[in-house]
C-alpha cells in the first residue's frame, strides 16, 4: 500500500524547466508604461485646436505689434500734418488720416498699447482680488465665507457697466482710473468662481491629510489648494482678458476713459464717428475691427486652454 499509494505521487518538474519559466514570462511582458507629464498632454492637447492656436497667434501679433510701434509705424501717433484732414487709405497713409491730418496707423498702434495694457492690468487686480477672497471664503467657511459672498451678491446685483460708469463719473477720467475702476469692480465673478473650486479642493484627502500633519492654513492654500486651482484661475484671467479690453473701450468711448489726444480703440471710435457723416468710414472701421480680433482671440484661446485642462474635452 505504501509503494502504490508512493506510485501516484505526482512527478517533481525536472530544474532546468523551472529555471526557464521566468525567463519566458519576462520575454513576453509588455514594457511598464510611464505616464506622461500633465503639462505635456495640456500641451498637445491645447496645440491640436487650429482655432485656439490661431487665436494665440493673433494675440502675439498685436502685443508684438504694440511693443515694437517706433519699428513699424512711419509717423508720430501726435505729429498733425497740414492738408491732410480725413484723407482715406493711400500708400503714404495705410490706413488714412483723422479729422486733425492725424495718421490713423500710428494712432491704432498706439491705443493697442493703452487698451491691451489697461486690460492686462485691470484683470491683474481681478484675479488678485478674486482669488484672494475666493479662496478665503471657500477654506474657511463660516462668517468669513458669508460676509463675502454677501459683498459679491450686492456688487453683481449692479449691472457692471452702470456700476463702472458711476464709479468713473466720480473721478477725474484717466488711464490709470480705468484700469482701477474696472479692477475694483469686476472681481465678483472670479470670487465665486475660485470659492467653488476651493470648496472641492479642501475636501481631497491630500488636504485632509496636511491638515492632520498640522499644516497651517496658509500652508495648505499656498501649497495644495491654490496650485491645483491654477487650471480654472488662467482660463478665468484670459477670458476676463477680452472683457475687461471691452470694458476699458466701453468707458473711452462714453468719454470717462482715456482721454485724447491720448489714442485709445475706445476714444477713436467716439472720435470717429463724427466723421461718418462725411464718408471717413476708415476711422471707425479700423479700431472697431481692432477690438473685434482681440476680443475674439482671447475667446477662441481661452476655450482652447479650458478644453486642454479639462481631460473631458481633450478627446474632442
Amino acid at each position: 500500500m505504501v509503494e502504490a499509494h508512493a506510485e501516484r505521487r505526482p512527478r517533481a518538474v525536472p530544474g532546468p524547466a523551472l529555471s526557464a519559466a521566468p525567463d519566458a514570462v519576462d520575454a513576453g511582458a509588455a514594457p511598464l508604461a510611464v505616464a506622461e507629464p500633465r503639462r505635456h498632454v495640456v500641451v498637445r492637447s491645447f496645440l491640436r485646436n487650429k482655432l485656439a492656436v490661431a487665436g494665440l497667434a493673433l494675440i502675439v501679433l498685436f502685443y508684438a505689434v504694440a511693443l515694437a510701434a517706433p519699428l513699424v509705424s512711419r509717423y508720430d501717433y501726435a505729429a498733425i500734418q497740414g492738408g491732410m484732414r480725413n484723407t482715406p487709405p493711400s500708400a503714404e497713409h495705410w490706413l488714412g488720416t483723422d479729422r486733425s491730418g492725424r495718421d490713423v496707423y500710428a494712432r491704432l498702434i498706439k491705443g493697442g498699447q493703452v487698451s491691451l495694457a489697461a486690460g492686462f492690468a485691470a484683470v491683474a487686480i481681478i484675479m488678485t482680488i478674486g482669488v484672494l477672497l475666493g479662496g478665503a471664503a471657500g477654506f474657511f467657511g463660516g462668517w468669513v465665507d458669508a460676509a463675502i459672498m454677501r459683498l459679491t451678491d450686492i456688487l453683481l446685483a449692479v449691472p457692471l457697466i452702470l456700476l463702472l460708469i458711476t464709479a468713473a463719473a466720480l473721478f477725474a477720467p484717466s488711464l490709470t482710473t480705468t484700469i482701477v475702476v474696472i479692477g475694483l469692480s469686476a472681481w465678483p465673478g472670479a470670487a465665486r468662481l475660485v470659492r467653488g473650486q476651493t470648496l472641492a479642493l479642501k475636501e481631497q484627502e491630500f488636504v485632509v491629510a496636511a491638515r492632520a500633519l498640522g499644516a497651517t492654513p496658509v500652508r495648505i492654500m499656498t501649497r495644495h489648494v491654490f496650485p491645483n486651482a491654477l487650471a480654472i484661475i488662467i482660463v478665468e484671467a484670459t477670458l476676463w482678458l477680452s472683457y475687461a479690453i471691452l470694458l476699458e473701450a466701453s468707458l473711452s468711448y462714453l468719454g470717462l476713459g482715456v482721454q485724447i489726444p491720448t489714442p485709445s480703440w475706445g476714444n477713436m471710435l467716439q472720435d470717429g464717428q463724427r466723421e461718418l457723416l462725411f464718408g471717413a468710414w476708415w476711422l471707425t472701421l479700423f479700431p472697431g475691427l481692432a477690438i473685434f480680433l482681440v476680443v475674439l482671440a482671447f475667446n477662441l484661446m481661452g476655450d482652447g486652454l479650458r478644453d486642454a485642462f479639462d481631460p473631458r474635452h481633450r478627446g474632442r
